[in-house]
């Protein structure tokens, strides 16, 4: 049956069997669509919900960004209407995209996180959740050391009903200690991640691959080798994980160049369409360092690419794709160094090329 022809029940009830991803957004997209055609909004509501989460885990923040806003505004119409706690759950997802985004002013980002810490204070949990979003904003935004700071007040607060898993947080101090190259640090932290202690259903698929240039430069090799075969095979083929791809091609591009050419053909596509700005930077700048470690060593270049890659084109220049890459990644860094006040990603972008290319 053509999605065209469904009902809206028909839509959200095919749509509940699918993993998230591009086919579920789209149902859920189009069982919203019919319930506002038909004026139903505690339908459109429902369909926004399951479509919040079916895009911050499928790889769609900005789909999952418009569909909360909605709900948020019809909440606040009608409280008494709607389901508060998945609402205030959910909000979380939200201020951990939105500065993804360039086009987001820095006052409205802080102003979504003070609405978020009113909220949650009105719902009666503590600061702990708003300490630690703030500690990630300010890791995303490039500020080390707010991001530091944020981490004490954080660790200071029992945890709530609205506290992320264990294994999330943990999660994100050790992308925080990955940041300031605090390779021993980040391991350690890492430790019941990596024997499996500590799980849930992004960890360790989101975590592992930041390990690999860790492990490489503290010359553990062979547990880097082990973990980047049992990491990729986590990983599946999921758009969500275009950043960790991103991981495993700029780790092979230093150990074995030719390894990391599968995996530049089969997620190059799924990058450049990306929502994810930040996503998509990082991934271009391994693939990137990947190219140029190639050409460095004479290597054989052959790619293999749909027709519909828009770098289609570039498959027998291999300097020219190198070049389109960095390019577009500068230009999403520079964008969002210019929107946080520093030159953050920038610097992220060089070191990336300096060491892995």
């Amino acid at each position: 049956m053509e999605h065209n022809d469904m009902d809206f029940e028909q839509l959200m009830d095919e749509s509940y069997f699918l993993p998230n991803g591009a086919a579920k957004v789209a149902l859920l997209e189009k069982a919203a669509e019919l319930a506002d055609l038909e004026g139903d909004v505690e339908a459109g509501y429902e369909a926004r919900e399951a479509l919040v989460e079916a895009a911050s885990f499928g790889g769609f923040p900005l789909k999952a960004i418009v569909a909360y806003s909605w709900q948020l505004g019809q909440y606040d119409r009608n409280p008494e209407a709607f389901d508060s706690q998945t609402l205030m759950w959910n909000y979380k997802w939200i201020i951990d995209d939105v500065p993804s985004f360039a086009e987001v002013p820095t006052e409205q980002i802080f102003s979504l996180l003070e609405d978020l810490r009113r909220r949650y204070l009105e719902y009666g949990v503590s600061d702990r959740t708003y300490w630690y979003y703030y500690f990630r904003l300010a890791m995303g935004m490039g500020d080390m050391e707010k991001a530091g700071e944020c981490l004490k007040q954080f660790r200071t607060l029992k945890r709530d009903s609205m506290s992320d898993c264990t294994a999330c947080e943990l999660d994100e101090e050790v992308h925080y200690l990955n940041l300031l190259q605090e390779d021993e640090k980040a391991l350690k932290k890492a430790k019941p991640i990596i024997e499996g202690r500590k799980a849930c259903a992004e960890v360790p698929e989101m975590t592992l691959p930041g390990l690999l240039m860790p492990l490489h430069r503290l010359g553990r090799s062979e547990e880097a080798e082990e973990m980047q075969r049992r990491s990729y095979s986590m990983l599946g083929n999921h758009a969500k994980f275009v950043r960790q791809y991103g991981d495993h091609i700029g780790y092979l591009s230093v150990v074995d160049p030719q390894r990391a050419l599968p995996l530049l053909e089969r997620h190059l596509p799924q990058a450049e369409s990306a929502e994810d700005p930040v996503a998509r930077m990082l991934f271009f700048w391994n693939a990137a360092a990947l190219l140029s470690k190639l050409q460095k060593t004479d290597e054989s270049v052959a790619l293999s690419l749909p027709p519909s890659s828009s770098f289609y084109p570039l498959i027998d220049r291999v300097a020219d794709l190198q070049g389109q890459l960095e390019e577009q990644a500068f230009a999403i860094a520079s964008a969002l160094d210019k929107r946080n006040g520093n030159d953050f990603h920038t610097q992220h972008g060089q070191r990336i090329l300096a060491e892995r290319g």
